[in-house]
């Protein structure tokens, strides 16, 4: 299966910090609760990907979104959900969690 077109377009850091310049993109970390609550970047929603179908109504479809994991995988899967489900807003962030923390953050 193939990942779907746009996936990719957040693949650095200085990309993500960009368009979280913009308060208008909702930020949503993937990981099971525990991961979130031992660290996640700022102002992230937590919603695991196994809830991510059961949780469609906190997840705009009229701004930007973006998913991210601790390695790309789980945000890749929730990206794909999320397609399924005719959201055409949400991008994912491959860096993930552990790109956001060598970094520095």
């Amino acid at each position: 299966m193939s990942m779907p077109a746009g996936y990719y377009t957040i693949a650095s850091v200085e990309k993500l910090k960009s368009q979280l310049d913009n308060s208008q993109t909702l930020l949503v970390d993937v990981r099971e609760a525990s991961e979130y609550r031992a660290g996640h970047i700022p102002n992230a929603i937590n919603i695991p990907l196994q809830t991510l179908a059961r949780n469609l109504s906190k997840i705009p479809t009229d701004r930007s979104v973006v998913l991210y994991c601790s390695s790309g995988y789980r945000s890749g899967m929730g990206v794909m959900t999320l397609h399924l489900f005719n959201y055409d807003n949400v991008q994912g962030f491959p860096p993930s969690f552990l790109g956001w923390k060598a970094r520095g953050n």
